[in-house]
């Protein structure tokens, strides 16, 4: 009998493992097998699943599921899995310039709603991270500024956008990864910052959060010394239960960042690690599309329940996640008004440092950056500037121009009055070739005007100042045509300086 309750209890619990997993895949071919197997409380979706019959995709999850949650990250700007032929939108930290809660609450509800068109449950945003490090080499432009305040303020308005349309915004990268120098998808990220210091700038947005009764968090592969000594904060149990549950009050969900990220890879094993994560307090484990390491998770976890880990848990982590199935809401946006509100956050977005303006488009060459599609091709600003720059020539280059590109693009500048050309950095450093463009540009001594399209910053990596600059934010087409549009006096523009440090 003892032996038969031991089985039984061990089908329990490889019954319940699968509560405390969202899991992914690669591609369009939806992993049944698997998921009948494991039965996971989820699936996030990302580009790969979403490219040619994204509602097809969704139709056979259901189909298999009506109970997984499915989530994706649609934050606006880079990270946006969703965006074949839906309208794309500025990057959070365009939106904060605006300085306008009543638009960022607008963009959240549009991006919401494309979730909800999407057929999923969960928006995996607002991002509120401080960016509190202008080195940060994974935060950036996704965003809302350096300041903890504005950030807490435009995170909130983000998100209740999002639960207008019935999707469920998700927060994240508790307890803040503005202030890294470090990207945790590579390697585990340290900030050594007393907790008072944490406490006026990374931990207040998401204190706001809390108190505004907002459903989900997601965790931050990061150690904080002042926090734990010892484990990130998605694997220690004194920032998400101490800290996050018990002096914060949360009582939402808590999901992990994907566990697959090197800063949790590099340092533990993937079942080891999922274990720690729910012992700290996590709900819902975010894994990578590797079936053989998502068996791995779910047998360890099978194992732990009913002894370092309470069944009791298992209950917990499946009624939250239900706790985030869409609930009703409205969307009552065409593709029409959809396309309108983006190019109205990509203008109020765009912050112009300097330069007179207009410019005339005549004996004008645009260069433009054909940057990575890595989140998405974009036109450039060389294929965009006749239609607002009438009379300009255009020439495009690749996001690390080769010296060939730059004595082409030298040849052309010479035989222009005036140049424009443009900057892109967000994932790691300022691109080599980029810098000797610019600086050789810069020598010629004539009119000069950068468009920066990642971070904003950019200026203090030059040698000398140009005669213009404008910061977009983001690289979107509605962020080129915005930057075109101000270099051709469509409108002023009148966004704020929201980065941080000298502008």
């Amino acid at each position: 009998m003892r032996l038969l309750a031991i089985l039984a209890g061990m089908g329990m619990a490889a019954a319940q493992a699968g509560n405390f997993l969202i899991v992914s895949f690669k591609g369009e071919e939806v992993p049944v097998a698997l998921l009948k197997e494991i039965r996971p409380a989820g699936v996030i979706l990302y580009p790969s699943n979403l490219r040619r019959d994204p509602q097809g995709v969704v139709a056979r999850l259901r189909a298999l599921d009506p109970k997984l949650l499915l989530l994706v990250d649609q934050e606006g700007g880079p990270f946006t899995s969703y965006r074949e032929g839906v309208v794309r939108f500025p990057s959070a930290m365009a939106l904060s310039a605006s300085g306008d809660e009543g638009l960022v609450e607008r963009v959240g509800w549009a991006l919401g709603c494309q979730v909800r068109r999407l057929g999923a449950d969960v928006n995996l945003a607002p991002v509120l991270d401080v960016n509190t490090n202008p080195n940060n080499p994974i935060i950036g432009l996704r965003s809302f500024g350096a300041d903890p305040e504005r950030v807490a303020r435009m995170g909130l308005a983000f998100a209740r956008g999002v639960l207008r349309s019935g999707a469920k915004p998700v927060g994240k990268h508790f307890p803040g990864h503005g202030d890294t120098g470090v990207d945790s998808h590579l390697d585990l990220p340290r900030v050594d910052k007393p907790k008072e210091a944490l406490e006026g700038a990374e931990l207040l947005p998401f204190r706001r959060y809390v108190a505004a009764g907002m459903p989900a968090l997601m965790t931050a592969h990061i150690l904080f010394p002042a926090l734990d000594l010892k484990y990130p904060a998605t694997l220690s149990a004194r920032i998400l239960t101490g800290l996050l549950r018990r002096e914060m009050g949360f009582t939402g969900a808590i999901l992990t960042d994907d566990m697959a990220m090197g800063a949790i890879k590099r340092h533990y094993g993937a079942g080891e690690a999922a274990v720690l994560a729910v012992k700290a307090g996590a709900d819902l484990l975010l894994l990578e599309p590797d079936e053989a390491a998502i068996r791995e998770v779910h047998a360890r976890l099978s194992q732990a329940l009913g002894q370092e880990i309470p069944l009791s848990r298992a209950e917990e982590a499946r009624r939250r996640a239900q706790g985030l199935k869409a609930g009703q809401g409205e969307c009552p946006f065409t593709p029409k008004e959809e396309e309108a509100l983006a190019l109205e956050a990509a203008r109020r977005g765009v912050v112009h440092r300097f330069g007179p303006l207009p410019i005339p488009g005549q004996g004008t060459l645009v260069l433009g950056l054909r940057i990575s599609d890595r989140y998405g091709a974009e036109p450039t600003l060389a294929d965009l500037a006749p239609q607002y720059l009438p009379g300009s020539r255009g020439l495009i280059l690749s996001e690390d121009p080769t010296p060939a590109e730059i004595q082409k693009a030298l040849a052309e500048a010479r035989k222009a009055e005036r140049l424009v050309a443009s900057t892109y950095r967000w994932l790691g450093g300022f691109k080599e070739g980029q810098r000797t463009l610019v600086k050789e540009l810069l020598a010629l001594g004539k009119p000069l005007y950068l468009v920066a399209l990642g971070n904003p910053d950019d200026l203090r990596f030059l040698p000398a100042r140009p005669t213009g600059y404008l910061a977009t934010h983001g690289y979107r087409a509605v962020q080129v045509r915005a930057a075109l549009e101000a270099l051709a006096g469509v409108y002023a523009p009148t966004g704020q300086w929201v980065f941080g440090g000298e502008p």
